[in-house]
């Protein structure tokens, strides 16, 4: 029996059962259980503090699984399933910044040289696009230093056996572009000296032999997650490599619900979660939004992206599964009223001032 986790949610059918391509059949009753009844809740920019954000996130985890949930994706290495986050500086030494921190991700793996050289190469030059992207940072605290809105850089895996990939995104607060909008990722890069559209895209297109690409996003450190843009690459982990074989966090059912919920709350998402979830814990649902909601069954999570297709991964890639969640609902907010700043809250859970 599934059961809201918060009352008063107005109930959406969705085929559960029927795998994250079918549709249902319109003028035809679903078999009671094929259909998995999911709450639908409001889609909206967080104004909720930090504090209470990640408080109902707990709360979420503690109602979608049974017993100790153990450590998660926050705690968990990059071997294991974990991102790895680190702010740039908002300098001309952000590029500097980003090759150190892009080795010292990867510092202890068995990757060959050239590979981290190449990626090495792209961080850097992703990295330096963001002297570009400085409107949306918000500074506080002594010395005026920035709370939120700083540029990030990102590091995790993704894919399984013959297809891992090691993923690199550098998020600024800028959801436009310096040059206009992008061109379709797989298109030739016309070079320019400061543009996104440049030497350095040319560059990293080349050296990730197309494995590259833009979406709208929210960012993962400051005081408050504010949108912005993300600029990524893929790197092909050789399947010699240990990465290519370590074992990644991987719940099921409600407990990846719960993980999922939790990294959501913590990049602003939180006040509209609603789960639902299986007394067996199997089978869970999250709403995310009135136009986005989450289904797990065992080691499958799904969502419905705004093109009307869906999007499927495995447990094992939760991280990529939250940042393309998270995509999504930016898509959406900005297809309905346009790109929204999130409120800031530092003042209610103290952080950014020292």
């Amino acid at each position: 029996m599934l059961k809201p986790e918060e009352g008063g949610a107005r109930m959406l059918l969705t085929p559960a059962d029927r795998g994250p391509g079918a549709q249902p059949d319109a003028g035809h009753a679903a078999p009671a259980d094929a259909w998995l009844a999911a709450p639908v809740s409001e889609l909206s920019a967080s104004t909720t503090p930090r504090a209470g954000r990640l408080a109902h996130a707990g709360a979420l985890a503690g109602r979608a699984a049974d017993g100790d949930p153990g450590s998660g994706l926050a705690e968990a290495s990059i071997r294991h399933g974990g991102c790895f986050v680190r702010p740039l500086p908002l300098d001309g030494t952000c590029a500097g910044a980003a090759r150190r921190v892009f080795r010292e991700a990867l510092a202890g793996t068995d990757l060959p040289g050239d590979l981290i050289h190449d990626g090495v190469t792209m961080a850097s030059e992703l990295a330096a696009n963001t002297m570009n992207a400085h409107g949306n940072i918000e500074y506080g605290g002594q010395g005026h230093r920035p709370v939120s809105g700083m540029p990030e850089i990102w590091l995790y895996l993704r894919g399984c056996g013959s297809g891992r990939e090691m993923v690199c995104k550098i998020f600024d607060s800028e959801p436009g572009w310096d040059a206009g909008e992008p061109l379709p990722v797989g298109a030739a890069v016309p070079a320019g000296p400061d543009s996104i559209r440049g030497r350095g895209l040319q560059m990293v297109a080349g050296l990730s032999a197309g494995h590259w690409g833009h979406h709208l996003s929210r960012g993962r450190l400051g005081a408050w997650k504010v949108q912005g843009k993300a600029v990524w690459f893929a790197l092909r982990i050789p399947a010699t490599s240990d990465l290519a074989r370590s074992e990644r966090l991987a719940p099921r059912g409600a407990r990846a619900v719960a993980e999922l919920a939790a990294a959501l709350a913590d990049r602003g998402l939180g006040a509209g979660l609603v789960p639902v979830t299986e007394s067996g814990g199997d089978l869970a649902v999250l709403s995310v939004s009135r136009q986005l909601t989450v289904w797990c069954r065992g080691e499958v999570v799904w969502w419905q992206e705004p093109d009307g297709g869906y999007d499927r991964l495995t447990v094992a890639d939760l991280v990529e599964a939250a940042e393309r969640i998270v995509c999504a609902h930016e898509d959406l907010l900005a297809a309905r009223t346009g790109p929204q700043p999130v409120a800031s809250d530092a003042a209610s859970d103290g952080e950014g001032a020292e």
